[in-house]
């Protein structure tokens, strides 16, 4: 598990959620942007940091954010 130091929140609505939701996040070299080949909306993939702290396997906890979202330096959602 190599988390990068560099630590952002990153703001989206969810689908799976049906809600906007924040997570902690970092990137490692694994993570990128691209585009959906189908739909053609944009995604990014990012590393969950609480995600990868919980599960504690030695793995990075990578999520998805797609269409539209929001980086900030501190949480803006309570």
């Amino acid at each position: 598990m190599k988390i990068n130091k560099a630590i952002f929140y990153i703001k989206y609505y969810a689908d799976k959620h049906k809600c906007v939701i924040e997570r902690k996040a970092t990137l490692d070299e694994d993570c990128y942007e691209g585009t959906h080949k189908i739909k053609g909306h944009p995604y990014k993939v990012y590393v969950d940091v609480n995600a990868t702290e919980e599960k504690d396997n030695g793995k990075n906890q990578y999520r998805t954010a797609s269409h539209q979202w929001e980086i900030n330096n501190e949480p803006t959602l309570i």
